[in-house]
């Protein structure tokens, strides 16, 4: 691990990445996509229920897009300022290899349980949307904990949790998730692993002014 303030720079490869990703596909990504479809099937609901429909394509893409910069910036910077200066940077293939997976595996899956299936879970059973808001935004905040995750990161995602409710209850319903989404992948990919090569550019221009040699 490097930091701001370190001589020496850490590389990661796609096996590095491999090690930890394959057990939380398991463990983690394979559970919260299964829990939404258990429950609409048990309640004969159409897939609409938890999100899972498009409308205004094109305006959902340019809306996630735009707020998902915002969230690529936001995220880099609290990571540099309030997290801490550290950063592993991947090489390139393994760079290609996590923004794969927080884009397109984690982002979808993590939206589709909580903004999808618990949103709309608690909405449709409490009867109040205000009610759904708050403790999907708590649950997809506090979940975090259980990856060790220390409370300033994790105040960070209580945050972007607000961003992403925002931009999935704007909608009319039925709600479509493929703006969050967006959003999402952008916002976890400026924390953990664009933010990493962010915080290395820093890192070169710092180690440069400093008279240090910079590995490329």
């Amino acid at each position: 691990m490097s930091s701001i303030k370190s001589p020496h720079l850490v590389r990661t490869t796609i096996a590095d990445s491999w090690r930890w990703m394959w057990p939380d596909l398991l463990m983690r990504i394979l559970p919260l996509s299964i829990i939404p479809f258990i429950y609409i099937a048990i309640l004969h609901l159409p897939l609409s229920a938890i999100g899972l429909t498009l409308h205004d394509v094109p305006q959902q893409i340019i809306i996630g897009l735009l707020v998902g910069i915002l969230m690529t910036a936001f995220s880099a910077l609290y990571r540099m300022y309030i997290v801490g200066p550290w950063f592993r940077r991947p090489t390139v293939k393994d760079q290609l290899f996590q923004s794969f997976f927080y884009l397109f595996i984690n982002a979808p899956v993590e939206e589709l349980f909580f903004r999808g299936f618990i949103l709309e879970a608690v909405t449709y059973w409490t009867g109040w949307l205000g009610w759904g808001w708050l403790i999907s935004t708590a649950a997809y905040t506090l979940y975090h904990r259980l990856g060790k995750w220390n409370w300033r990161s994790v105040g960070g995602v209580g945050l972007a949790s607000l961003v992403f409710s925002l931009v999935y209850l704007w909608q009319p319903s039925p709600r479509s998730l493929l703006a969050v989404i967006i959003v999402h992948g952008f916002a976890t990919s400026g924390f953990l692993s664009w933010g990493d090569e962010i915080i290395y550019r820093r890192w070169k221009r710092l180690q440069q002014k400093s008279g240090g040699a910079t590995p490329s």
